[in-house]
C-alpha cells in the first residue's frame, strides 16, 4: 500500500549548543554557543503494509533532505566545530531523517491505522433527508498500487433501515485508465453498488415527492388550471390539486464520463383539496416512461445534479371524475412530463449538503462521475504531531 509523498518547503533553525568535554573544560575555552541552520526540501516516500495478524506497519520509508546548511557561532570552540561542518552536517542530515521516519511511525501510522479502522462504516449521503449509506466488509484485495475493499451497502433513510440485494463478485472498475489523483482519498463505488442503493430506496418507498403549484388551482381571476381546462372548473369547482411523483419501478442508470444515464418508470397521481364526494385517493393517475441524463458537482460540500430529458412517454390510467374530453387527457398528459422532470429537480437539483462524510474532516471535495462508477475525491486534515526532540549524538 503506497503511502503519501510529502514535500516541505524551506525551514530555518536556530538553537544553543553545548560540548561536554572534561578535558577541554580543565583549559577554561568556552563550550557552549549558537547554531544556525537552514534545511531546503524535506522529500518523504512511505510505504505500508498489512501484516499476517492484519495489522497495518511501515515497511518502508524513505527520507531526504535536499540542502542542510550548518554555521555555528559564539566562541573559540565554534570556530574549531566549524573545521569540521560538513561532517556534523552529514550526521544531522541523517539523525533528522531518521527521527522523521521514526515520528511517522510513532505518531502519524496509529492515526492512519484507527481511521482505517472505522472506515467505511457509515457513510453520510445527506442530512435532509438524513440518508446513511451503511456498510460492510465482505473482501480485501491488494496490489502494488491499491486496495480493494468489496462492501456490502444497506441505507439507513430517515431511521428506517432499508436492506439491499447480496453484492456478487464484479469485474474491477478499470481505474488505471482514469487520471492520477492529487488528494489523499480517491474513492470509487461502482455502477452496482449505486443501482442497488437506488434499488433498495425504491421498494422501501423513498423515491417520491410532492408537487404544488398556483396554476393547480381550478378557479381564479387570472391563469389557472380552470381558465385553461373550463370542464375542470364544472367538474371540481373551487379546489387545488396536488401531484404526487413515485417511481413505479427501481430506476435503472448507466453510469457515463461525465454523466449517468437514467431510465425512470413513475407515476403521477393527482389529488383534490379539498377531496371530492365519493372519491377515495386521486383523481387522475398518469404513468410516465423517460429517459434523462444526469450530471452532479460538489460545492461547498453540496452535491447538486441537473437533468436533461432526452425522451418521454406518458399514458393516462385513471380518471375518477367521470368522463374526460380528449383536450383534457391530452393535457394532463402532457403535463406530466414536465411536472416529473420538476420532481426529480425537486428531489436532486437544491442539492444534498454533505458534511464530513466518513468519520474524520475532509476538504477539497471532488466528485466526478466516470465510466461504471461514482468517484469521489478528498483530502483529510492531518493531526498535527506532537513535538519530538532529537538527541544528535
Amino acid at each position: 500500500m503506497a503511502g503519501p509523498h510529502i514535500k516541505l518547503p524551506d525551514i530555518r533553525v536556530t538553537a544553543d549548543w553545548k560540548v561536554e568535554s572534561e578535558l577541554l573544560s580543565l583549559w577554561r575555552i568556552p563550550l557552549e554557543g549558537a547554531i544556525s541552520s537552514q534545511m531546503t526540501g524535506l522529500i518523504s516516500e512511505i510505504a505500508m503494509q498489512i501484516t499476517p495478524d492484519y495489522e497495518l506497519e511501515v515497511h518502508h520509508c524513505v527520507a531526504q533532505i535536499r540542502d542542510l546548511r550548518v554555521n555555528f557561532h559564539g566562541s573559540m570552540a565554534a570556530e574549531i566545530i566549524h573545521w569540521f561542518r560538513q561532517s556534523i552536517t552529514r550526521t544531522i542530515r541523517k539523525t533528522l531523517e531518521d527521527e522523521y521516519c521514526e515520528i511517522m511511525k510513532q505518531e502519524w501510522l496509529p492515526w492512519v491505522e484507527a481511521q482505517l479502522s472505522q472506515f467505511p462504516t457509515n457513510l453520510t449521503i445527506s442530512y435532509s433527508p438524513e440518508i446513511l449509506l451503511i456498510q460492510s466488509l465482505q473482501s480485501i484485495a491488494m496490489n502494488q498500487q491499491n486496495i480493494d475493499i468489496r462492501m456490502r451497502s444497506d441505507l439507513m433513510w430517515s431511521g428506517e433501515f432499508v436492506e439491499s440485494a447480496p453484492v456478487e463478485n464484479q469485474t474491477l472498475i478499470n481505474i488505471e485508465s482514469l487520471d492520477r489523483s492529487t488528494r489523499m482519498i480517491d474513492m470509487y463505488i461502482d455502477e452496482h453498488t449505486v443501482q442497488s442503493v437506488l434499488a433498495a430506496a425504491h421498494f422501501a418507498n423513498h423515491l417520491k415527492t410532492s408537487l404544488e403549484s398556483p396554476f393547480l388551482r381550478t378557479n381564479c381571476d387570472v391563469l389557472c388550471l380552470g381558465t385553461v381546462l373550463p370542464e375542470l372548473v364544472e367538474l371540481i369547482p373551487n379546489r387545488t390539486l396536488k401531484v404526487d411523483a413515485s417511481t413505479l419501478s427501481p430506476p435503472v442508470i448507466s453510469l457515463q464520463t461525465g454523466k449517468t444515464l437514467v431510465f425512470l418508470n413513475a407515476t403521477l397521481s393527482v389529488y383534490s383539496d379539498p377531496p371530492v364526494e365519493d372519491i377515495k385517493g386521486e383523481i387522475v393517475k398518469v404513468n410516465v416512461e423517460t429517459e434523462f441524463t444526469l450530471s452532479m458537482e460538489m460545492r461547498n460540500k453540496k452535491v447538486k445534479g441537473y437533468i436533461n430529458m432526452v425522451n418521454a412517454q406518458a399514458n393516462l390510467v385513471e380518471s375518477s371524475i367521470g368522463l374526460l374530453s380528449q383536450k383534457t387527457i391530452d393535457f394532463f398528459v402532457n403535463m406530466s412530463i414536465p411536472f416529473l422532470e420538476d420532481a426529480v429537480d425537486l428531489f436532486i437539483g437544491k442539492g444534498l449538503f454533505v458534511g464530513d462524510p466518513f468519520q474524520f474532516p475532509s476538504t477539497n471535495e471532488h466528485l466526478s462521475i466516470e465510466l461504471g462508477c461514482v468517484r469521489w475525491q478528498a483530502d483529510i486534515s492531518m493531526p498535527s504531531i506532537q513535538q519530538h526532540t532529537p538527541r544528535i549524538n
